[in-house]
């Protein structure tokens, strides 16, 4: 009777399948015309069904200092590193090949995790750090030249860290 009161509004129609949701493995979901219902772990997620936008890769250009569709990102030539965080690295601007792409993961992608020295399918990343099916979908991912740069807010690729021999260092920020 609760779900049937939470989810009315929703579009959702197979009251049967919600139910056996419930006790499903984590991943089961149910459709209505616009939303997803996904049992994840020991709670059921409800989310408005993903654009078309997933489809797409936005190109960043050289001299470009700030983008804001699809995320907002800013990229700021910088002399000294500061703190890195989740939602701001450091890069060598010189291993960068333009245009930047912006764009959603994709089952296979590779990255080389930051302090690590060997890759990582991001899929495989994505399960070790224990993201939710919908923090799956609505990562992005940066990349130069067919090479992940950064999971955006979440871990750079080592190949494109700042190290001694850098001469132009580049900020990037996720806002």
């Amino acid at each position: 009777a609760y779900l049937y009161e939470w989810l009315k509004d929703f579009g959702f129609t197979a009251w049967d399948d919600i139910y056996r949701l419930a006790d499903a493995q984590s991943g089961k979901q149910v459709f209505s015309s616009e939303f997803v219902l996904l049992k994840d772990r020991e709670v059921l997620i409800l989310t408005r069904k993903a654009s078309n936008e997933n489809d797409h890769v936005f190109f960043i250009g050289e001299n470009e200092t700030e983008i804001d569709l699809p995320i907002n990102l800013t990229f700021s030539p910088v002399t000294d590193i500061h703190q890195a965080a989740d939602n701001r690295i450091f890069v060598d601007a010189d291993r960068l090949q333009y245009p930047l792409e912006l764009r959603r993961w994709r089952e296979g992608d590779v990255f080389q995790p930051f302090g690590m020295s060997g890759t990582k399918k991001v899929s495989k990343y994505f399960k070790d750090e224990k993201f939710a099916l919908t923090d799956k979908t609505n990562a992005w991912i940066l990349c130069s030249a067919g090479e992940i740069v950064w999971i955006v807010g979440r871990r750079m690729d080592d190949r494109f860290k700042v190290t001694g021999t850098t001469k132009n260092i580049l900020q990037i920020t996720a806002s």
